[in-house]
């Protein structure tokens, strides 16, 4: 994969599915192929049915394409659950806020609907609890910060064209929390719509909080309507390096038309509202809901403790943690281990687990993600040596740490695997779904999303987004049923407890078979 992006933004779509696809799916054949299409402003409108062939899978759409929220009440019946989720193949809804880091480093922050006042549970305003939740999100774990690939929002920042030597006469309803987020987050390119006009300002260098640090530049663009009369420009094409992986010289390097921040420097005031400091929960996540339970039953009283940072050493699957059971471990690679599951299903019941933390597969970076592929090519050719293919299944659910869950099966049982998923599924009052091939796990599913995701022997995909709740023992149930293991005994692994000694020796036969197959073979 190169680092590159190609990336396509377009402006209020109102509708015009049709049109805005073959257009996309013209340049996406003439100059792509592109990794994404982002859309601002309003997606739907007053008559949304060339959408209803792309749902029916009796069209498709040519690029993987996300979307923010609604901006007006009459839009809110179009979104069925504020956290985002696949509309249909390709159609993501990003969610109400949050920050999207695609699994080649290029980071999204989006911000859904209009500035106002939230006093229903399903609105089409943010307020500023919701800039600080991106905020947190763009700058946790992130020491050296430099900055965000795109900013997508809707409502334009307030101040935006003042110090534009162009003048520009541009009437528009700014938002001032808009203007302290994008102040504070950094992004490199930053797309508003709703205004109906093409604005693109020159790019503007961000202020610095210390003394003779020198910032990246943000270039804010407006896009007009898609099939507006008036013809202006409504679709926006980008080729970028993502920002960590861009050498801080280019990254600060100035042009000509550079202009200095449009934003007075209080804005730099950790307060988005003007208010005291102490008001505010900033470093809490709000996108938590005990950190939301814990604001409204706290005091907001200067000394009010910010939510701490993740513990790895807590941690029972990060490698470096006192409380991974580490005789259980086969191999260790530079970002990945493999380990024995606890109480398996079978014997080599394996578990390939990022060394350090990280929630899912759907988050990994690309060097953990490719070292993992490594692991599943080589516990696929140990499994081949004995007639057997590996099931792999991740349950991102209820669980802490990243866990691919590998299970062997006979290859001749293999081509009934789907159809008992798919069955235990419907068993359960759901569907699983299978993905189209080729499909990227990290577009389908954004951080934050819970689902459970299996790779069959076939190369088949299954994914389900899960909702509410969800069968814990579900991809065990399956392979432990009549048709696949037939050992329905042993479909919880509280009930394959094995004494520590036991485990160890295991561990030893499994780590002594597995060695002519390991990476570093």
């Amino acid at each position: 994969m190169s680092d590159k992006q190609k990336v396509l933004i377009c402006g209020d779509v109102e509708g015009h599915f049709n049109f805005l696809f073959s257009k996309v799916d013209a340049i996406n054949k003439k100059s792509g192929p592109f990794d994404f299409l982002l859309c601002v402003g309003s997606f739907f409108g007053k008559d949304n049915a060339e959408l209803q062939p792309y749902i029916s899978c009796e069209k498709t759409i040519p690029v993987p394409t996300y979307i923010i929220g609604p901006n007006r009440e009459l839009d809110l019946k179009h979104y069925t659950d504020g956290d985002g989720y696949e509309m249909c193949q390709n159609l993501t809804y990003l969610g109400k806020r949050g920050l999207y880091t695609a699994s080649s480093g290029l980071k999204i922050a989006y911000l859904s609907g209009i500035e106002g006042v939230t006093n229903e549970n399903r609105s089409v305003c943010f307020n500023e609890q919701d800039v600080v939740s991106i905020q947190n999100s763009c700058l946790k774990g992130q020491p050296s910060f430099r900055g965000v690939d795109i900013l997508l929002t809707s409502p334009w920042p307030e101040g935006i064209t003042n110090l534009d030597p162009n003048n520009p006469n541009c009437k528009y309803q700014g938002s001032k929390l808009i203007a302290w987020l994008t102040t504070h987050i950094k992004p490199r390119y930053h797309v508003s719509a709703l205004e109906g006009i093409y604005y693109e300002r020159p790019p503007y260098r961000n202020q610095s909080q210390g003394e003779g640090n020198i910032e990246i530049a943000t270039r804010f663009i407006a896009l007009a309507p898609v099939m507006n009369i008036h013809k202006k420009k409504w679709l926006y094409a980008l080729n970028l390096t993502p920002v960590d992986r861009t050498r801080l010289s280019d990254l600060v390097m100035k042009t000509t038309d550079e202009t200095p921040s449009p934003f007075p420097r209080s804005i730099l005031s950790n307060d988005p509202t003007s208010q005291k400091q102490s008001h505010m929960q900033f470093f809490y996540d709000m996108d938590s809901k005990e950190s939301e339970k814990r604001s409204r039953h706290q005091n907001n009283g200067p000394n009010k403790r910010p939510k701490l940072e993740f513990d790895q050493s807590k941690c029972w699957f990060c490698l470096s943690s006192p409380a991974v059971s580490k005789h259980l471990v086969i191999s260790v690679g530079t970002e990945i281990y493999l380990a024995l599951a606890k109480g398996g299903l079978v014997e080599d019941h394996l578990l390939i687990l990022p060394i350090t933390h990280h929630q899912s597969l759907s988050i990994l970076p690309k060097n953990v993600k490719e070292e993992m592929d490594l692991y599943k090519k080589a516990v696929t050719k140990y499994y081949e040596s004995t007639d057997r293919v590996p099931v792999f299944f991740e349950r991102n659910f209820k669980t802490s740490h990243c866990q691919l869950q590998t299970v062997p099966v006979h290859k001749n049982q293999a081509p009934a695997l789907k159809e008992m998923f798919e069955e235990l599924a419907e068993c359960n009052n759901f569907k699983i779904l299978e993905l189209p091939p080729h499909t990227d796990l990290q577009q389908i599913a954004k951080p934050g999303v819970l689902y459970f995701y299996a790779e069959l022997p076939s190369g088949e995909m299954l994914y389900y987004r899960i909702k509410k709740d969800f069968p814990l023992q579900f991809g065990r149930e399956v392979l432990a049923s009549d048709r696949i293991l037939d050992i329905n005994d042993r479909s919880d692994w509280k009930d394959c407890h094995m004494s520590q000694d036991e485990e160890v020796e295991l561990a030893k036969k499994i780590r002594r078979q597995f060695t002519p197959f390991d990476i570093d073979t």
